[in-house]
């Protein structure tokens, strides 16, 4: 289930406590000695085993934030961001016991203190969908001071399927296309209302991801709402809400999402 591999840990939430973090920096960690190690785009990567065996991931990774930055329109990242990487579970397991005790198992982790991101995943089955997901997120709040829970989930979802396929072929887009067929229409506003990451669901993954896709392949209202909010955002402006925004621009809102997965061809 996507919930149960996704933890995404956010000090000021005060899921961990500051001071079990606040010695791990990037650098401290990276300061021994890991077997393989390249740059990739923005991100630093450290691994215990040969990295050119997933070249084609590293060469997708290296334009994640050149594509982050053409469809949102938000600022690069300024910073490295540091992905330690590992062949084996156990390895992994270990390594988080080691420095982060009190930070509860998940396949992949994207963690963030005072200093650059940290991405922290292992060889899983789904370990190019975990990188690719805990990366987004390691992106967008390198670019961004926040990044309400749902936009962020639903934009990691986006982004994780591998670029040739994220528009035409996530495993979400069935299920939506579906729903849209008999007038089901996910509900923004209560999206917006979850803010805890215990609340995110499947379900709820799914609807987020149904919302970026629309924001990003549909009407182009939808899409400049979406840039204008990551924008004011950006400006520490006060966003108000996407629903009211989009409700805004296109009063029409839930018949442009029917339309708009009922007519989406894959």
């Amino acid at each position: 289930m996507i919930v149960e591999r996704r933890w995404f840990l956010r000090a000021v939430a005060g899921c961990v406590s500051i001071g079990s973090l606040s010695a791990m920096t990037p650098r401290s960690i990276a300061s021994s000695s890991w077997p393989d190690e390249q740059m990739a785009g923005a991100f630093f990567c450290h691994a215990d085993f040969p990295l050119n065996e997933f070249e084609g991931l590293w060469r997708e990774m290296a334009g994640l934030q050149r594509d982050l930055t053409l469809q949102l329109r938000v600022p690069a990242a300024a910073e490295p961001i540091h992905l330690f990487l590992f062949s084996q579970k156990a390895t992994y397991q270990e390594y988080l016991r080691l420095y982060f005790p009190q930070v509860p198992f998940r396949r992949a982790l994207y963690i963030k203190d005072r200093g650059p991101g940290m991405v922290f995943a292992y060889r899983s089955v789904d370990f190019e969908t975990d990188v690719r997901h805990e990366s987004t997120h390691a992106l967008l709040h390198a670019a961004l001071p926040v990044v309400p829970l749902w936009v962020d989930e639903g934009l990691a979802e986006y982004f994780e399927t591998a670029r040739t396929r994220r528009a035409y072929d996530s495993p979400h887009l069935s299920r939506i296309r579906w729903s849209a067929r008999f007038a089901q229409v996910p509900d923004i506003e209560q999206l917006e209302g979850i803010s805890n990451l215990a609340d995110m669901g499947v379900d709820e993954y799914r609807e987020a991801w149904a919302w970026v896709h629309f924001m990003l392949h549909g009407p182009a209202e939808a899409h400049e709402e979406l840039v204008s909010f990551l924008a004011a955002i950006n400006a520490r402006t006060p966003p108000g809400t996407l629903s009211q925004r989009l409700q805004s621009k296109m009063p029409d809102l839930t018949e442009r999402f029917l339309d708009h997965f009922r007519n989406w061809k894959t």
